[in-house]
């Protein structure tokens, strides 16, 4: 169906068979919405617009931006400096704003592939009157936090873009998911500019799949430890599955998002506001109790193996869901993605150790257990030994719970429900305690 030929990423056959499985999933539901009426370039520009300072708030906030999407139209409309924040943040949603605009009006249906000039174009309009605006660099760079050593001089720096730009232009046939994947991991890989190089990518995947008839995602600050992580896999070694998934998932979840977008009635409802603020409250707790939980996990598991010379690392996605996501689970609806925390074990002489807990909205058992209440609970994910997506459900594998959850509004005490879908109710430590004993024995299993 399409392959990746002269970039520098890379697929074995059962991740590309497994890629190609989701994507195929993805575009027949692009068709029966289109089919529908709910896709049309209308709808997809109209969504956008909806969108419009979610996507710049979120952007620049993976940059470090304090602003909130309500500030940030207020900056964008009004151009004035945002009381509490750094003026700066008030420019660049201002720039992005306007370079987004443009990528709406690049990517018309039938319009050429994305290439150099218009690569320059949206940075330009990006970083608006700073001296580096629209123009690659000429000096080596670090990039915080990363040990990626991008091109060091200008002249590496522009051979690799023509690289970008042939490939872009030779493979204009593939889907436009793939092509908002690689040309975004990519750009970010060659780091061509002095600044602004995650937001141009960003409005770069944007514009390969408006044109492509999709709506455009949002990759949010929620989800900044995922995403950077996914581009640092890219990076070494050519490895785009885990971002391949994460541009899916969001792909999924902008295509929902649309759905509702089209049914969506404007008015605001004061009873409707307040069941909002309850929920926002709720979540709250939920998101205490779960970092609570993988806190005590670390601490616990920590102690545990001491005298095997082990280690353990517990990696916690802060944040995680937004309200709007919180709604998705509360209402039974399946969300993408879920990263909640990665633990890590290493022991002298056993291989190394990952389980990842990821929320997804209750199972029928647990939401009949608790009453017919909705909400987020945690499940267990291992290493896919395939390759594609990176993590696979453990089911029945989990370590001591299948799923677990907390009753809305407490954070104190979990409902556990195990593979045989037998509950128990117990109290954090306890929770904890025996999830570490599971994981230890699952980590030292031969």
């Amino acid at each position: 169906m399409f392959n990746l030929h002269e970039s520098p990423y890379l697929l074995d056959k059962t991740s590309t068979d497994e890629v190609v499985t989701r994507l195929t999933s993805i575009e027949q539901r692009v068709a029966l919405l289109r089919q529908q009426g709910t896709l049309t370039d209308k709808t997809v520009r109209d969504y956008y617009g909806d969108k419009r300072f979610e996507q710049v708030a979120e952007s620049n906030a993976i940059e470090g931006s304090t602003l909130n999407v309500g500030e940030t139209q207020l900056a964008v409309m009004k151009g004035i400096t945002v009381t509490g924040h750094d003026p700066a943040y008030v420019r660049d949603a201002i720039a992005l704003d306007r370079a987004l605009t443009r990528v709406v009006e690049l990517a018309r249906p039938g319009s050429a592939s994305t290439d150099i000039e218009q690569l320059l174009e949206i940075h330009g309009l990006l970083l608006g009157d700073r001296p580096s605006a629209g123009s690659f660099r000429n000096e080596r760079i670090r990039i915080s936090g990363s040990d990626h050593s991008p091109p060091k001089t200008g002249e590496a720096v522009r051979s690799a873009m023509c690289d970008w730009e042939r490939w872009s232009q030779e493979n204009g046939e593939l889907p436009a998911p793939i092509r908002a994947a690689v040309l975004h991991a990519w750009l970010t890989h060659v780091h061509p500019f002095l600044d602004g190089n995650g937001r141009t990518s960003r409005a770069i995947s944007n514009l390969e799949l408006i044109r492509g008839g999709y709506p455009p995602i949002i990759i949010k600050r929620t989800e900044r430890d995922r995403y950077i992580e996914a581009l640092s896999e890219s990076d070494h070694g050519g490895d785009l599955r885990s971002f391949l998934d994460l541009v899916f998932d969001k792909i999924d979840g902008a295509l929902t998002g649309l759905e509702h977008s089209a049914k969506k009635k404007q008015g605001y409802d004061p009873v409707v506001a307040l069941v909002q603020k309850r929920k926002a409250q709720n979540l709250k707790v939920w998101e205490t109790g779960v970092t609570l939980l993988a806190s005590m996990i670390e601490l616990r598991l920590g102690a545990r193996l001491e005298p095997l010379k082990g280690r353990v690392r517990v990696k916690i996605f802060e944040n995680l869901l937004d309200l709007e996501t919180y709604d998705e689970l509360c209402a039974g609806r399946g969300v993408s993605g879920g990263w909640s925390f990665i633990v890590t074990i290493s022991i002298p002489g056993f291989p190394f150790f990952e389980k990842l807990a990821y929320v997804q909205h209750r199972s029928g058992a647990m939401y009949s257990r608790l009453g017919q209440e909705g909400g987020p609970s945690l499940y267990w994910s291992g290493k896919n030994p395939s390759g594609f997506p990176k993590w696979k459900p453990d089911f029945d594998r989990s370590p001591f719970a299948v799923e677990l959850t907390s009753q809305l509004g407490r954070g104190d005490a979990w409902i556990v429900r195990d593979a045989a879908n037998g509950f128990l109710e117990l109290a954090t430590t306890d929770v904890a305690d025996r999830l570490c004993d599971a994981l230890l024995t699952q980590a030292t299993k031969v």
